[in-house]
């Protein structure tokens, strides 16, 4: 098999025949050397439905593997790559904002280039708002900053590798993943291709802001220690204002007197350092969550149905 295609699905009944029809107009001939590989992630509407009609008429290699209820993004990318056989393999979503034509330009890229491990698409331009525009950069600038890989700012998912690189990501046990900081971190030459995002097909993104946040949280936690030692920097930095404090209450004390004015000033300090507390106890609870998904060692999916040919 010369290219696996990866497509996560969740909730997608609208547009999972266009996106077959156009894939399949787009790779031509290319489509008897390929497989697609759909996953449904447990999708609450006529997705496997439809992803059926597709398999019983399609004349070219399909796998369909269906959840036993939605595992989310992550899961989703995990079990496409656990199934792909492809000597390349590609992840696409399956709402067209990705045009399937890229996936010859990037085939074209590694042929023509041995030195390149796989290509990775970004976005030039964003068509999101500017709120959402600067949320995302700053995610980027902040995650760099923390952590000692370099994930390439409005790179996406939407990328071709080889079977080396999807060999070298599949050996991580880890079920905590961010792809992002993965395919990062697991080296390689990437080349950066730039690509324009279309409007969805049908539907509306699954995507809102507190997901978007939740991730970005989730990426900084599996890459980054930082965030633990500026918590204890914190708590020492914290220490020593105290210490201060409390020498120039005894000062102030011994030379004025000690009149009962200074609730103000104590309730402030009480209300700052048990905001600070919190802060760095849900730090520390972050990372021992994460901690404790590992040690329980349970799959990052569940496997309904699946279907091949």
């Amino acid at each position: 098999m010369l290219l696996s295609v990866i497509v996560p699905c969740y909730n997608e009944e609208g547009n999972i025949a266009l996106f077959y029809s156009e894939t399949v107009k787009a790779l031509g001939g290319l489509m008897n050397d390929t497989e697609l590989i759909f996953i449904n992630d447990g999708s609450a509407d006529r997705t496997l439905e439809e992803l059926h009609k597709i398999y019983d008429s399609s004349p070219y290699h399909i796998q369909v593997v269906s959840f036993s209820r939605n595992f989310g993004k992550e899961a989703g990318l995990k079990a496409g790559l656990d199934h792909a056989k492809g000597e390349f393999t590609v992840i696409i979503d399956a709402d067209l904002q990705q045009r399937p034509e890229y996936i010859l330009d990037m085939m074209k890229i590694l042929r023509e280039h041995p030195e390149y491990d796989g290509v990775a698409c970004y976005q030039e331009k964003r068509k999101e708002n500017f709120l959402m525009t600067f949320l995302k950069g700053s995610f980027y600038k902040v995650i760099d900053s923390m952590t000692d890989v370099k994930i390439m700012q409005s790179a996406s998912d939407f990328r071709l590798m080889r079977r080396s690189v999807v060999e070298a990501i599949l050996s991580l046990p880890e079920r905590c993943r961010f792809s992002k900081g993965i395919f990062a971190w697991v080296g390689f030459n990437w080349f950066y291709m730039p690509y324009e995002v279309e409007d969805r097909a049908a539907g509306t993104s699954k995507w809102n802001f507190w997901k978007l946040m939740g991730y970005a949280l989730d990426g900084i936690i599996a890459f980054s220690n930082k965030p633990l030692i500026i918590s204890s920097v914190l708590g020492v930095v914290i220490f020593m204002l105290s210490i201060v404090y409390m020498v120039v209450i005894i000062v102030k004390t011994l030379i004025w007197g000690d009149p009962v004015a200074g609730f103000p000033t104590l309730c402030c300090l009480l209300l700052m350092l048990s905001g600070i507390q919190l802060l760095c106890f849900g730090i520390m609870g972050q990372y021992m969550a994460k901690n404790y998904t590992e040690t329980k060692g349970r799959p990052m999916y569940v496997v309904k149905e699946k279907l091949e040919k």
